[in-house]
């Protein structure tokens, strides 16, 4: 049978976003302060846009200067405003260098390498063992630990053993306790001898059976120090109470600024909502450019690139009033929802999924989904993400869907309360929730077990009970 090429005609459906609607996704899943530098971005580039209240100093411009503003803006801009993709996914450079002051020292935190070199500048040492401490502290990871090894400084800076080993010991002083060290058993040691402790029972078992220690073995310990188990507990509790990754405290980036979109008050039995719009500009159209449009000596071009502008800051203006209604219709379910979660705690929060408020507020899965991403409120009792009111379930015995974070909640409970000597098993906190007619399997128990960060029976076994 021969191929042969031919051209058909075919109908068909299909959903295109028009820029409007990717303006108004866009707008939906913005968090605050990004809708907030999006808003003023806008008011530059679209002269019929302007904040309330904001006078600037060319309102008392002429009708002919006016003019001669649009036709130089429009020359300036390649595409309109509806033909360009770009326009959804850009601030604006000049935006993002006027950043707010109180928002940026709220952003703002030392690197572990910065808070290091500080103390290194500080410590008055000079010359090579100087250069060697900056080698160092450049060769730190984020956890705090160093990652080459005191011949690989001597072979790379050529500086003597005795100069290497000076600012090893330097920066070993420095805070965080711990910093520098090239594995967790130094780590351990170093923390130790700042305490005074380094000939201690505690700093004996980090020297010489640590293995033993994260296997849990304190009977093993007992006998090779022949000490009480009252005393290899203590020594242990030292242990714990000491910083494996002295890095972490600092982290890998700076600190986000959380501005809650909503705002949550409780009066009495009743819970207030607020939407916090006092951050949002307040945008209205210009007077100004608008009676251009009914002025008989301005040029058609002006008055079609007015009017292309003035579509779309009406356009803009309407979807964010639709972002702060569907917003604050979101809010309301939710509280309503998950009132026992905000009266009583995590434990209560009820099972509650994406296609249920959809169903709810009357909008699209996907509406909600954006609309939910990267929002906060703020309750009495804290600052939430949206995402922390939804939750999945199961299904209990009785019919009664039970949330995953109630359940996460009992196990804590359970392995909070367990006999040291012997932990529960996940097959037997499974079996325990099955008596409570809440049917987990072992493997899903394990699970949320991991995710709550507990250590398996084995682990957390202890061959002594607490004094």
């Amino acid at each position: 049978m021969a191929l042969r090429q031919k051209l058909n005609l075919k109908f068909a459906q299909r959903l295109i976003l028009t820029p409007k609607m990717r303006q108004a996704l866009y707008i939906l899943q913005l968090p605050l302060m990004e809708l907030k530098r999006f808003l003023q971005q806008k008011t530059i580039e679209n002269p019929l846009l302007e904040e309330a209240g904001d006078y600037q100093e060319n309102d008392q411009l002429q009708s002919g200067e006016l003019t001669d503003n649009i036709l130089q803006n429009a020359q300036q801009t390649s595409q309109e405003y509806f033909d360009s993709d770009n326009d959804n996914t850009s601030y604006g450079q000049e935006i993002q260098k006027k950043q707010n002051f109180k928002e940026t020292l709220a952003r703002y935190t030392p690197s572990l390498q910065e808070h290091l070199l500080q103390q290194l500048s500080l410590s008055g040492c000079a010359g090579s063992v100087y250069k060697t401490g900056e080698f160092i502290i450049g060769n730190i990871d984020e956890n705090g630990y160093r990652r080459c090894s005191q011949e690989e400084i001597q072979e790379v800076l050529t500086v003597s053993k005795t100069d290497t080993g000076r600012a090893l010991k330097l920066i070993h002083s420095f805070d965080p306790p711990g910093v520098g060290a090239q594995n967790l058993k130094e780590c351990l040691l170093i923390q130790l001898k700042l305490k005074n402790k380094e000939n201690s029972l505690a700093a004996k078992i980090v020297r010489n059976y640590l293995t033993d220690l994260e296997k849990k073995k304190y009977d093993r310990l007992g006998r090779a120090f022949k000490v009480s188990p009252e005393k290899i507990e203590e020594a242990v509790r030292e242990i714990a109470s000491l910083e494996p990754k002295p890095g972490r405290l600092f982290g890998s980036c700076a600190n986000r600024y959380i501005k809650p979109d909503i705002i949550l008050q409780k009066q009495k039995e009743k819970y207030e909502i607020i939407l916090n719009d006092e951050e949002l500009p307040t945008l209205q159209l210009s007077s100004r450019y608008r009676k251009l449009l009914q002025d008989e000596k301005v040029s058609k071009n002006v008055k079609r690139y007015l009017k292309k502008r003035l579509h779309s800051a009406v356009w803009l203006i309407k979807t964010v009033a639709q972002r702060q209604s569907t917003l604050l219709k979101l809010a309301r379910f939710l509280v309503e929802a998950q009132r026992d979660f905000l009266d009583k705690g995590e434990r209560y929060l009820l099972p509650l999924s994406v296609e249920r408020i959809a169903g709810s507020i009357k909008r699209n899965k996907s509406t909600v989904s954006r609309l939910i991403a990267n929002k906060y409120i703020q309750t009495p009792f804290g600052i939430f993400a949206l995402r922390e009111f939804l939750s999945q379930g199961i299904k209990s015995k009785e019919g009664k869907v039970i949330s995953t974070k109630n359940i996460k909640a009992q196990i804590e409970d359970l392995i909070s309360a367990e006999n040291p000597q012997h932990p529960l098993t996940d097959e037997k906190i499974a079996q325990i929730l099955k008596e409570r007619n809440i049917p987990l399997a072992r493997r899903t128990c394990a699970k949320y077990r991991e995710q709550l960060k507990i250590l398996p029976a084995g682990l957390r076994k202890r061959s002594f009970k607490r004094p």
